[in-house]
């Protein structure tokens, strides 16, 4: 698949491809998230169906197809699911919050703003559990995690189950980054994470411990491997270095691009084949604590 995108928020051109792992580097505020939430919308729309149908349907290519005005989407032939866009673990501590709000919205008919990305999510969160817990990734994070984030329908909420403890706990008990892997154990059991899903995850590492980012990438080769169309957006080293290890032990397709701001605009570019000037621009604050190094030494 390839995105182009001219004008659109911050940015004033960029040309992405996806056809396995896509990352993103650069700072806040280069238009990391405007693309994936670009790529989330075109996918979206490039079929039109109604919400009770997106688990059933798959995208094919339409004759009258219209993007956006400044993007540009080519699916190129690519058989794809729904998208499924992740930002945020504080998702699953206000799931039953959000769902039911938006029910009793939808009733008495009141006009309230929510996300297309959050109310997708709420679908596909809620689907019924159709996989054993004998699957092999679930069991990988039940591993990383020590335990299992699952819905209960009969609550209609998520809960974490540690292992040892008799108990369920509340999402708000538990960590950002069990949370973070809690939402790869359900979409796996539900199959909403499948051969053709497209799944977009905007700054994982900011809620994973340095350790925990290594295996988070491990986690998204191996769902690539599995024919996942995944784009990472992030500005941690850790993680995009682990990235583009473990997709090279793995084989996988990969592209690498660096957002940046000039003016007041955003370009990304292709660095693929020498993802060196990502780590150049990561490395700053380092040279930042060089200076003050340099300034304490001199001021002793």
């Amino acid at each position: 698949m390839k995105l182009q995108l001219e004008n659109i928020g911050i940015i004033k051109n960029a040309t992405l491809q996806f056809n396995g792992l896509t990352v993103i580097a650069g700072e806040n505020d280069t238009g990391k998230t405007t693309v994936g939430k670009a790529l989330f919308s075109e996918i979206r729309q490039y079929k039109k169906v109604s919400s009770r149908f997106i688990f059933e349907e798959k995208l094919k290519p339409r004759k009258h197809f219209q993007p956006k005005s400044g993007i540009k989407f080519s699916p190129e032939n690519h058989e794809v699911n729904f998208p499924i866009f992740i930002d945020t673990p504080d998702f699953l501590s206000k799931f039953n919050y959000l769902k039911n709000t938006l029910v009793l919205l939808q009733q008495d008919g009141l006009n309230f703003t929510t996300s297309i990305e959050v109310t997708d999510l709420i679908l596909r969160i809620s689907q019924p559990k159709v996989l054993t817990r004998s699957n092999k990734y679930f069991n990988n994070i039940k591993k990383i995690i020590h335990g299992e984030v699952f819905y209960d329908s009969s609550n209609d909420d998520i809960f974490y189950k540690k292992e040892g403890l008799s108990n369920k706990l509340e999402m708000t008990k538990t960590s950002s980054g069990i949370k973070m892997f809690g939402f790869f154990q359900i979409l796996i059991l539900n199959k909403s994470l499948t051969q053709g899903s497209v799944l977009i995850l905007d700054e994982p590492e900011v809620h994973l411990h340095p350790k925990w980012q290594l295996k988070y990438a491990q986690l998204i080769v191996s769902l690539v491997k599995e024919d996942i169309i995944i784009l990472v957006n992030s500005h941690s080293p850790y993680m995009i270095e682990a990235l583009k290890k473990y997709g090279t032990l793995a084989k996988i397709n990969m592209n690498f691009y660096l957002a940046n701001l000039i003016g007041k605009q955003a370009t990304i570019e292709e660095v693929t084949k020498n993802i060196s000037p990502i780590f150049e621009q990561l490395s700053e604050p380092f040279e930042t604590f060089d200076e003050m190094d340099s300034q304490v030494l001199q001021g002793g």
